[in-house]
C-alpha cells in the first residue's frame, strides 16, 4: 500500500467517525429538546376573579414552554389564599399574571334576574356586556345601552316568577365594585336587562 492510498483511507476514516459523532450529537439533542418539559398549573375548572385557589381547582401539566415557562403558575408559585384575578377557563394554563391576593381584585358577585332566555354562547365562565333599556313608562323602555363591559358569568339558575314563563334565567355575574351602583339602581328602576356575550374579550 503506497503512502498516499494511506493516506487517503486515514481521511476517510476520519471523516467517517465524525460523521458517527455529530448523528449521535444530534440524537441526542432532539432526545434531550423531546424531554425538556415544565410543569405548570392548567384550570380544571372554569376561574373566576375573586376565587381563591384551591390544589384541587388546578392540574399539573408537562408541557414544553421554552423561555414562556415563568409566564404561568408552578407549584413552587401556588401560595396559600392566592386569588384568581382574571377568568381563566376549563383547561388552560394558568398565567402568573392571572394570580395575585385579594386586595388585587376589586369585583363584586351581583345576581341579575333576565326576563328573556340566555344566548348559548353565555355560559359559566364565559364574558358578557350587561346591557339595560331604560324603564321610561308602563312596558315602554328607552333604547339600549352598555353599562358594564366584560362582566363573567359565575352561575347560571332558572328564573323565578313571571321571568321564568319566559324562558328567563338568574344569572350571576362578577363586576367592577365600581359598577356595581350602576347595576342595582337599574334593577331597582325596572329597567330591561339583557347579557349579551362579549366578542374579542379575555
Amino acid at each position: 500500500m503506497t503512502h498516499s492510498t494511506s493516506r487517503r483511507l486515514d481521511l476517510r476514516l476520519i471523516i467517517g467517525i465524525a460523521i458517527v459523532v455529530i448523528t449521535a450529537l444530534a440524537g441526542f439533542a432532539l432526545v434531550t429538546a423531546a424531554d425538556n418539559t415544565t410543569s405548570v398549573y392548567a384550570a380544571a375548572k372554569s376561574l373566576t376573579p375573586g376565587h381563591v385557589l384551591q390544589k384541587s381547582d388546578l392540574v399539573l401539566t408537562d408541557v414544553k414552554l421554552g423561555k414562556s415557562s415563568s409566564a404561568y403558575l408552578d407549584a413552587s408559585g401556588l401560595t396559600q389564599g392566592a386569588v384568581v384575578t382574571k377568568a381563566v377557563s376549563a383547561g388552560e394554563l394558568v398565567p402568573v399574571s392571572a394570580v395575585g391576593t385579594a386586595k388585587q381584585v376589586a369585583t363584586t358577585n351581583v345576581v341579575v334576574q333576565l326576563d328573556v332566555p340566555l344566548s348559548s354562547d353565555a355560559v359559566v365562565g364565559s364574558n358578557v356586556d350587561v346591557w339595560a333599556s331604560m324603564a321610561v313608562g308602563q312596558g315602554v323602555f328607552g333604547p339600549p345601552a352598555v353599562i358594564i363591559s366584560g362582566a363573567q358569568i359565575a352561575h347560571i339558575t332558572e328564573a323565578t316568577g313571571l321571568a321564568s314563563s319566559n324562558g328567563g334565567v338568574r344569572v350571576e355575574i362578577v363586576v367592577p365594585q365600581s359598577k356595581v351602583a350602576a347595576l342595582l339602581e337599574s334593577q331597582a328602576n325596572g329597567d330591561a336587562i339583557s347579557l349579551v356575550p362579549s366578542r374579542g374579550k379575555a
